[in-house]
């Protein structure tokens, strides 16, 4: 497995149509006396007549009408009619505050209103998705998420979108959450986040309630005891085998693999009220309370046992950074306070006397921590050579990922590789294309991408792995917004409206 180190989020999806309009007209409630569908904007025969309606936006200009249109049309085909001039949007329509659902008919979703009918109307920018790699790991994106998308999500094995209204697409291989399975129902909708772990994804929905699928193992199928708890839920955080959701009334819900997080049981008191955040390890979990304290679990080498600095962490956290197997807390003081893996950060060694006071803010790599002072000072621990180094680059702005084999490098907007050319650790033939304008860069166990200032991506490595784009030059050339991977595959979000033609 390769190692996934904190990166920068790409923070990080249209309308789908109606089941019922699927292998034919979209509009078409019911079958039509007619020999052609009654749809909108047509003034075809239907038993339930017309009705006017004019469609405005939220500061009241008109987008249409007023207009005849028929009553037994489907509200997704207005919705398809208003998207047709807006590219790369996704819409949303109200009739005062009641949102009407786009696979009832405009007879059902108005029901009770007085003719003639105004609606309003509220644009979405919405993305497509483009992907590349192994085709079972999420290098083919399906139809239906290959628009309209909002977010876009990745397991170590699969990818996960959110779209317009609130619906969850999910494609890879399927024990890393690359299928919903039974979730199906409860994701058509309604989905505001996703938090993904190895292999397994967990989605926070408006009604605060979660929908986990994936890996059991993983925390894809909770028993019933667990998920009788997840309501009123406010965030949820993942380690690299478990899931922890925090309430709104600030009680943790753990599950999922139990030595990594994903029992809480041992210190479940102390967590059942009062926790105002969560932070995690590859393996482990912490949760900041009210008054400053540090309550940790999940296992002991990746920061799951914080005795040995229990007497720090009772009180005066303001707050706590991680890397794959150790913590740093922060306190009000100034002061760092870290355990965990001791080689990778968990341990201070000489640099301690440095980190007593003074301290501004923590970044991580993979195996190392950097701190800035007040004076603008960098002082970094943990495992020396790669990894302090590029915590240090982080912390002076840039990033830094890595796959088995090598190592990208980004600081100031320029890129570097470093290792097995075979693997995408040598980027001497992309130096000038990486020179300059790099503002993310993601990895998979072979590969590397990087996303550009202009919305262009330059891939790099073993081509089986995502190191090949060039069968999709032209949708990676431009509009290009987000990027994620798996360990075989890249999948970016594209905006249409900024593509260039």
């Amino acid at each position: 497995m390769y190692e996934r180190w904190p990166r920068r989020g790409l923070r990080s999806a249209g309308d789908r149509p109606s089941k019922r309009g699927r292998g034919h007209a979209a509009w078409q409630a019911r079958p039509s006396t007619h020999s052609e569908p009654s749809g909108i904007g047509r003034q075809g025969a239907s038993e339930f007549g017309t009705t006017t309606i004019t469609v405005r936006t939220v500061a009241g200009g008109v987008l249409l009408g007023p207009e005849d249109f028929p009553c037994a049309s489907l509200v997704c085909a207005l919705k398809a009619r208003l998207q047709a001039a807006r590219p790369g949007a996704s819409v949303r329509l109200f009739q005062g505050t009641k949102e009407l659902p786009s696979g009832d008919t405009l007879l059902s979703a108005l029901q009770g209103a007085e003719a003639p009918l105004e609606v309003s109307a509220v644009f979405t920018k919405t993305f497509s998705v483009v992907a590349w790699g192994e085709s079972r790991y999420g290098g083919r994106v399906p139809q239906e998420a290959e628009s309209g998308v909002l977010q876009l999500f990745s397991s170590t094995g699969a990818f996960a979108v959110i779209k317009a209204e609130g619906e969850v697409c999910a494609w890879g291989h399927p024990a890393y959450g690359g299928d919903v399975g039974p979730a199906a129902s409860s994701l058509s909708s309604g989905v505001e986040t996703v938090c993904a772990n190895k292999n397994a994804f967990a989605a926070l929905k408006k009604d605060a309630s979660v929908v986990v699928w994936g890996n059991a193992g993983f925390g894809g199928r909770p028993r019933p005891a667990v998920v009788s708890r997840l309501k009123d839920v406010a965030s949820v955080a993942s380690s690299g085998q478990a899931f922890a959701a925090l309430t709104k009334a600030g009680a943790v819900v753990a599950w999922g693999a139990e030595v990594f997080g994903g029992d809480s049981t041992s210190i479940s008191s102390e967590i059942s009220s009062g926790v105002v955040s969560l932070f995690s390890t590859q393996g482990a979990f912490a949760a900041l309370k009210e008054g400053g304290q540090v309550v940790t679990w999940g296992h002991p080498r990746h920061g799951g046992d914080s005795t040995r600095v229990a007497v720090e962490l009772a009180g005066g956290i303001k707050t706590v950074f991680s890397n794959t197997t150790a913590f740093a807390a922060l306190t009000n003081s100034g002061a760092v306070v870290t355990w965990g893996n001791g080689q990778c950060g968990g341990d201070m060694g000489p640099a301690a006397a440095q980190l007593r006071n003074g301290v501004v803010t923590v970044f991580s790599s993979g195996a190392a921590f950097s701190a800035v002072k007040e004076d603008g000072s960098v002082i970094t621990w943990g495992q020396p050579g790669e990894a302090s180094i590029a915590a240090e680059h982080i912390a002076r702005g840039g990033c830094c990922v890595k796959n088995h084999v090598g190592t990208a490098v980004l600081v100031l907007g320029s890129a570097q590789a470093h290792g097995d050319p075979s693997s995408g650790g040598h980027g001497s033939n992309l130096a000038v294309q990486l020179a300059e304008g790099v503002k993310a860069v993601e990895r998979t166990s072979g590969a590397f991408a990087a996303l550009k200032e202009d919305g262009s991506v330059v891939a790099w490595g073993t081509p089986q792995l995502g190191g090949d784009a060039s069968p999709l030059a032209k949708l990676v050339s431009s509009g290009i917004v987000g990027l994620r991977s798996t360990q075989s595959a890249f999948a970016a979000l594209r905006d249409v409206s900024e593509c260039a033609p």
